[in-house]
């Protein structure tokens, strides 16, 4: 069944428009990009298998406090990983370099950023394995990657099949030993922020892998496309979900006067 995400742009380009102007308030932006660095951080890690809550990531990141049932790494990895994500530019004026991207890994992984100098594999024989080019190639393979990231493009939707695109593009490369997955979301999430659009939170770690296995199968997006889309329409809501809260607060204090004349 072929996947149409029309509907999912229109959304989208709606809830663009609707929120623009509570980047202007403080009470509700400051708020909305607290909430995504720790939910980001949460997300794109549990995307890799780690088993931290989302209360629990934001324990070990604001108060240190950890749990048992959960290793060592798994806590470091939090830490690490938001320390990069609160270096997302909101006001969408980072271009994506390669040295960008290798100071990102670095503070993700806590090594040095540098491209692998071995083999590796993805995956497994149950989710089909891949093996990524050499690493002498990875060099050539990242500036022709590098040269087409930053686009100028003002469609949401070749905005988006754009960034479906490097961002499979990426992950195929493999460039780094550790920290691909990670490193590729924080570059996915900076061309939105980069395009005026909000980082994609993703829920649906199935989709995610299929999308990648959909590509290697045929070479279609579609399925990234639509999975990035989904993304996007989350931290929309999330937004929309504090500037409620916010209202909320704002009508409290008339309510008070009113009970109280």
């Amino acid at each position: 069944m072929e996947i149409d995400i029309t509907d999912k742009i229109k959304q989208i380009i709606k809830l663009k428009d609707q929120t623009l102007a509570l980047q202007e308030n403080n009470m509700v932006w400051e708020p909305f990009m607290k909430d995504m660095s720790y939910r980001l951080s949460w997300n794109s890690n549990s995307l890799e298998g780690n088993t931290l809550s989302l209360d629990e990531t934001i324990n070990v990141i604001e108060y240190d406090s950890v749990c048992s049932g959960h290793t060592y790494s798994e806590y470091r990895e939090a830490i690490s990983l938001y320390q990069a994500v609160v270096k997302l530019d909101y006001q969408g004026k980072t271009p994506i370099t390669q040295s960008w991207i290798r100071t990102m890994n670095a503070m993700i992984t806590n090594m040095n950023g540098e491209y692998r100098t071995g083999q590796v594999y993805i995956g497994s024989v149950a989710e089909a394995i891949y093996y990524p080019p050499q690493p002498e190639k990875i060099s050539e393979l990242m500036e022709s990657y590098e040269r087409d990231i930053n686009q100028d493009e003002k469609d949401i939707k070749k905005i988006v099949s754009h960034i479906a695109k490097k961002h499979v593009q990426f992950e195929r490369i493999h460039p780094f030993a550790d920290g691909n997955g990670r490193t590729g979301r924080m570059i996915m999430d900076q061309q939105l922020l980069n395009h005026g659009l909000l980082p994609a939170v993703i829920l649906n770690n199935s989709k995610y892998r299929q999308a990648f296995r959909q590509y290697d199968k045929n070479g279609s997006m579609v399925l990234m496309e639509s999975v990035i889309a989904n993304g996007i329409l989350e931290s929309y809501n999330i937004l929309q979900v504090i500037e409620k809260k916010y209202k909320i607060f704002k009508e409290k204090p008339s309510q008070t006067i009113k009970k109280r004349n």
